[in-house]
């Protein structure tokens, strides 16, 4: 797809607001050191306090207003606020919400918040430099840089188009011009396009902001509404300068929403998913259930079952033809098996773990169990009534 932007003289452009002001431009760093602490982490957690995904937030009031993107909470009953200084919230009060623009702004029961200062977005301009603060893969307080290399227009309102790199758990974040004032909240990615990222500008927010609660999370959608779906990607995004349409490759910049459905695996190469299965495999004896949530950030880590002896958890398309559950072995937590979910052939079997197996029947399913695997671990794979391998077990081996 051709460029519809110019960028002439980029290094020309300074905010607008700085010049009016007769101020210089603030660095990054300097940035940082004056926001860093309003910036949030955002945790949705589901009726039974499961996390169901994972983005960012900043305050805009020292009495605990928090704006965000709507997709970071829909679908949750309850959000957990992380501040800089280590405190955490849990709240499901609302101020205000705008589903077609993807803003919220959250209440918390707290006083005296270090609260951004906001920008006047209408001001902005392309070409000018910004910088994004926000918190990818969990990771808090993470800045990014860039400029704002577009103005692109949708059917009810208009995005900035941003270079500054974000990735999933951004979503929410702050985008700060270089005077160090919000003029944006980080909403989407491009998928196929390099540094091609979107912001909401906070105009749009201006008027939500007050410190009166007006619903809670679980109002702001019919009880029906999926919990795994996040907002509808917009179908298309139009320049101002060509009636040229952007394709509707577009994903929230949120963690925990991939692997619920086929068409939105946490891995798009099959190989990918083998790859991180053979890494969780590696880990069985190892790995606390902490670090298998860790490496699996981006994903929706299901919980399936909790006895007196084990915890279970499923990402059922790890990719679009594959799923893993993996088992916790109780007091530690510690990893005791991972289960690869697929529809194989017997041959397929064989061609990859060998045929030195031995079987047996277990009701309507044939269970091949392996003598012994180079890495001390048991290996067994179960085959259903119509002839199809439909799961490959490793496990803790005796030594």
């Amino acid at each position: 797809m051709r460029s519809v932007i110019k960028i002439v003289g980029v290094v020309l452009f300074v905010s607008t607001s700085v010049v009016a002001q007769g101020q210089s431009p603030k660095s990054p760093s300097e940035i940082a050191r004056e926001s860093l602490r309003s910036v949030v982490v955002i945790e949705s957690l589901d009726d039974r306090g499961s996390v169901i995904g994972q983005g960012s937030g900043f305050i805009v009031s020292p009495n605990g207003a928090i704006v965000s993107n709507m997709h970071v909470v829909k679908g949750a009953s309850l959000a957990r606020i992380k501040l800089a200084n280590g405190s955490t919230y849990n709240t499901s009060e609302v101020i205000d919400a705008d589903d077609k623009k993807d803003i919220v702004v959250l209440k918390i029961k707290a006083s005296q918040l270090p609260a951004v200062k906001l920008g006047d977005s209408d001001r902005t301009e392309i070409g000018e430099s910004i910088v994004a603060i926000s918190s990818p893969e969990g990771l808090a307080n993470t800045i990014s840089t860039g400029i704002v290399s577009g103005v692109r227009r949708l059917d009810t309102h208009r995005v900035f188009q941003i270079t500054a790199p974000i990735s999933h758990g951004s979503s929410g974040g702050a985008l700060f011009d270089s005077a160090g004032d919000v003029v944006g909240i980080i909403t989407y990615v491009f998928k196929s396009g390099q540094n091609i990222n979107f912001a909401v500008p906070i105009n749009y927010a201006r008027g939500m902001i007050t410190d009166e609660i007006k619903t809670s999370l679980a109002l702001l959608q019919p009880p029906s509404a999926p919990v795994e779906s996040p907002a509808p990607a917009p179908s298309a995004v139009e320049s101002r300068e060509s009636d040229e349409r952007i394709d509707d490759q577009v994903a929230y910049a949120t963690r925990g929403r991939l692997g619920r459905t086929q068409q939105e695996p946490m891995f798009v190469r099959p190989y990918e998913a083998l790859s991180y299965f053979y890494r969780l495999v590696d880990g069985i004896g190892h790995f606390t259930i902490q670090d298998v949530a860790d490496s699996a950030r981006t994903a929706a880590l299901v919980k399936n079952k909790d006895t007196e002896f084990a915890e279970e958890y499923t990402i059922k398309y790890l990719s679009s033809n594959s799923g893993v559950t993996v088992s916790f072995s109780k007091p530690d937590r510690v990893l005791a098996s991972v289960e690869l979910l697929v529809n194989w052939s017997l041959k397929d079997l064989e061609n990859t773990f060998g045929n030195k197996y031995r079987k047996h029947t277990e009701g309507n399913l044939q269970v091949f169990e392996y003598f012994r695997t180079n890495n001390r671990k048991a290996l067994v794979a179960i085959m259903d009534g119509n002839g199809n391998i439909r799961s490959v077990k490793f496990s803790r081996g005796r030594s």
